[in-house]
């Protein structure tokens, strides 16, 4: 039986792991891979799998994809009706005969994992086991519908390693070592499969193994939570302590959990590892009411430890769970934000099929959308138009914090607000009266808006310029300045900074990251500022060069004076 698996991914550089890990399991059987994003051209993505010519077509769905993928199965029914549609995945797992009943192009789902199941299915087509038989299906007889539930978990070493003879160096690759979750929370998928299952770490280590061996840049590791088993986090990073070359590993981090030897274990690998947090609330009230744990200093402690390490963090909080009002939320952002990690996603709470918060949304006057990603309206405690300035907020931390350009700029304004909330309502308010959220800026444009706040707010604009000229040419090397910023680099200071910049003893004590490149490559990645204060430290009047250095995606500066 001439079978495809689709995946239609929310971007390009990502790869979805769920159709390469059945097409592993089920090695014996005739079956392709096909990826497009739901970005792609529709006609294309229905031309393409129709190239195919297979007789079973089996989509992974999730939310972002959901209604793209019953669309093209739709239309596939239409130009071969013979073709038999089976969905799996996340988003048809839970309410599934509500699905079939209202989608009737779509033959068969599978629920929950799916590398046996999928197998199964291809062998009953071909006579070798009765349909009825099969845990965890769900399908038509005549005008009934049938599920059967779920009952048996996948061996994760049965699984063989999913990618074969792919170029995966510009690609985000997935990879999970374990199955389940031992938490609870009311907000997350997981919670309804608490039993957790791992592979044998020695079938991790070959695996993992073979992504650095093919360049990967970022494998991220969607183990629910990494460091649930604490001995066996200790285990799985002293095999990535073992591997060559330049591949990161992501993982989610429970901060409560943090511990002195989790700490140790880290070091000498900082720079093979990015952390995901999930800390979602510092109220206790409401993390106790999504089933956290509400000791918040504790999991604030644990974020802390893990920012001695230097290792790239990423905290995420959510916005509109319950007991947490406009106000209350501001103070879980200044909480977050006071600890400065590298990155903060404010997200916005989704009520996913299955989960506890979705089935009692009633009793805390949750209303959200019914169409994926069914995101919250309001609730009791935050309404639309709270949840709306908090939608704009999150794309001020995106473009002002996030991206790491306006560093310096951030942390300055920052001082002239009570608390770092106050700050974006600020900027909130001024993007929001002058209509700016509703157009695309060029980076240039950003600065020149930040620095139209800070003129606006009465901030000391002399001293200001410099601070933004600093972060910009820092981040952006020999890129044209910003219009709010006027070059004042005469010929005089470029040659002096030169003079600097080509001297090896000079580079080898203020910048060695430069050390080795040849003229050519210095006069590529270096550029030069002349400064009237003494930025980044401070705003004291002083006038100095800086060069700046742009080298393997970091930045580095070194001064000198005038």
């Amino acid at each position: 039986m001439k079978t495809l698996l689709v995946g239609i991914n929310a971007k390009y550089i990502h790869t979805n792991l769920a159709i390469r890990d059945i097409a592993a399991y089920c090695r014996y059987e005739d079956i392709s891979v096909y990826e497009a994003t739901i970005n792609d051209n529709f006609d294309d993505i229905l031309e393409d799998i129709m190239s195919y010519n297979a007789d079973l077509i089996g989509f992974s769905c999730y939310l972002w994809n959901i209604e793209d993928v019953l669309y093209i199965a739709e239309n596939i029914k239409k130009i071969k009706s013979e073709t038999v549609i089976v969905l799996g995945g996340p988003e048809v797992s839970y309410e599934t005969e509500e699905l079939l009943k209202r989608v009737p192009h779509v033959d068969y789902v599978i629920l929950s994992e799916g590398e046996k199941r999928f197998c199964e299915l291809l062998q009953a087509f071909n006579g070798k086991m009765p349909i009825e038989s099969i845990d965890g299906l769900a399908y038509r007889i005549n005008d009934n519908i049938l599920v059967n539930i779920p009952k048996e978990y996948v061996d994760l070493n049965d699984i063989p390693f999913p990618y074969i003879d792919e170029d995966l160096e510009h690609k985000l690759v997935y990879y999970e070592t374990s199955r389940g979750c031992p938490f609870k929370c009311a907000f997350c998928i997981s919670s309804l499969e608490t039993h957790v299952r791992t592979a044998d770490l020695e079938k991790v280590k070959n695996d993992l193994l073979k992504f650095t061996q093919m360049g990967v840049k970022v494998v991220k590791l969607v183990d629910r939570s990494f460091n649930c088993n604490l001995d066996r986090a200790l285990d799985l990073l002293d095999i990535i302590r073992q591997f060559p070359g330049n591949t990161v590993f992501h993982c989610e981090i429970n901060p409560e959990l943090v511990n002195d030897r989790f700490i140790k274990a880290l070091s000498g690998i900082e720079k093979q590892l990015q952390f995901e947090v999930g800390i979602q609330s510092t109220n206790p009230e409401t993390l106790k009411e999504i089933s956290r744990t509400p000791n918040v200093k504790r999991a604030i402690e644990g974020i802390k430890l893990l920012k001695t390490t230097g290792i790239k963090l990423h905290v995420d909080l959510i916005a509109g769970l319950p007991h947490e009002s406009f106000e209350r939320f501001g103070y879980s952002f200044d909480e977050v934000y006071n600890l400065h990690p590298a990155e903060i996603q404010l997200g916005f709470l989704k009520l996913l099929k299955g989960t506890s918060l979705r089935k009692y949304a009633h009793k805390y006057g949750i209303v959200y959308r019914t169409r994926p990603p069914y995101e919250i309206l309001y609730n009791n405690d935050i309404s639309y138009q709270e949840l709306c300035i908090l939608k704009g907020i999150a794309h001020l931390v995106d473009k002002y914090y996030n991206t790491g350009r306006f560093r310096y700029s951030m942390t300055y304004l920052n001082t002239k607000f009570e608390r770092p909330f106050a700050l974006f309502m600020s900027l909130y308010n001024y993007c929001k009266e002058r209509n700016l959220f509703r157009t695309r800026h060029s980076l240039k444009n950003q600065y020149d808006i930040l620095y139209s706040f800070a003129e606006n707010i009465g901030i000391d604009t002399d001293a200001f310029k410099d601070i933004i000229k600093f972060d910009f040419m820092l981040t952006s090397g020999k890129a044209a300045l910003p219009e709010c910023i006027e070059p004042i680099e005469t010929r005089e200071f470029l040659k002096k900074a030169k003079e600097y910049a080509y001297n090896k003893k000079w580079l080898e004590t203020n910048l060695f990251q430069a050390m080795g490149l040849s003229n050519h490559k210095l006069s590529q990645q270096l550029s030069y500022g002349l400064f009237r204060h003494d930025v980044p430290n401070s705003t004291n009047k002083k006038t100095k060069g800086i060069v700046f250095l742009q080298k393997d995606g970091e930045n580095y500066y070194a001064e000198f004076d005038i």
